[in-house]
Parts: structure tokens; C-alpha cells; sequence
């Protein structure tokens, strides 16, 4: 597997495997995820050689992620939870080249690393919401 890129990026050390997905297996990679991702909370950070890293959105519920092969767009749907996050947002990534993903078992990723055709990285990081208080 070699070393994580992703790892080194987000400092997590726990026993995690990292994989490039072929292209041809977005579509099911990502649906096959829907069960697992679902409550879970999601931080997308771009990072371009133009505008430096951005944080596009910090731990909002995670609803949907998928890839539509058709118009070449790997979508990320957030909020649109309740009330304290009402409104969906949709980050789009325009014609994928790489996605890889990092597991801490098959099917829970912890990261996901997308580099577009400009050469642009989004880190899709995903997180347990913690406990509530009781």
C-alpha cells in the first residue's frame, strides 16, 4: 500500500488502509457506502496551488455521497438535518481523476481524497457525531 498521503494530512494513526479507486467502481463504491455513512458528520477541505486550503464545510451531517458517471461529478450532500441544520448544500467536484479512500474496516471510511482535473484536492473527512450528553 505504501504510505498514506492521506494519513499524513490528517494525522490519524489508527490501523487504516488507503486504496485508489478505479473509476469504474465510484458508482458502487459509493452507493454500496450509503448504509454506513448515514449520521455521520462530514469536514470538506479543498486544498488548490491557486487559493491555498479552504475549509468548505466543518462537521455538518453527512447525507449523501455519490458519483454520476453521466455528468462526471462526484456530489457531496450535506445538512439538511432538523433544525439545527436545516439547509442542504451540495459540494460538487467536477470531473474526478483520483479517489482515494482511507478505512478503518471495508465501508467506514475515515477520508476520502478527490483530485479533479485542474489538479485540485477535496479532503472528504468523515466523523462519528460524539456521544450525546446524557
Amino acid at each position: 500500500m505504501g504510505h498514506s498521503a492521506i494519513a499524513h494530512e490528517t494525522g490519524v494513526h489508527m490501523s487504516t488502509t488507503t486504496q485508489e479507486l478505479d473509476a469504474e467502481r465510484w458508482v458502487e463504491y459509493f452507493d454500496s457506502l450509503a448504509p454506513s455513512i448515514d449520521g455521520l458528520l462530514v469536514t470538506i477541505e479543498v486544498m488548490s496551488e491557486q487559493l491555498g486550503d479552504q475549509l468548505d464545510v466543518e462537521r455538518l451531517p453527512l447525507q449523501a455521497i455519490g458519483y454520476d458517471p453521466k455528468d462526471n461529478v462526484l456530489e457531496v450532500a450535506v445538512g439538511g438535518r432538523g433544525v439545527r441544520y436545516p439547509i442542504l448544500l451540495r459540494h460538487f467536484i467536477s470531473s474526478p481523476q483520483t479517489v482515494s479512500v482511507e478505512e478503518s474496516s471495508p465501508l467506514s471510511p475515515r477520508a476520502i481524497l478527490v483530485t479533479d482535473a485542474s489538479g485540485v484536492r477535496t479532503l472528504i473527512r468523515l466523523f462519528e457525531p460524539a456521544a450525546l450528553e446524557a
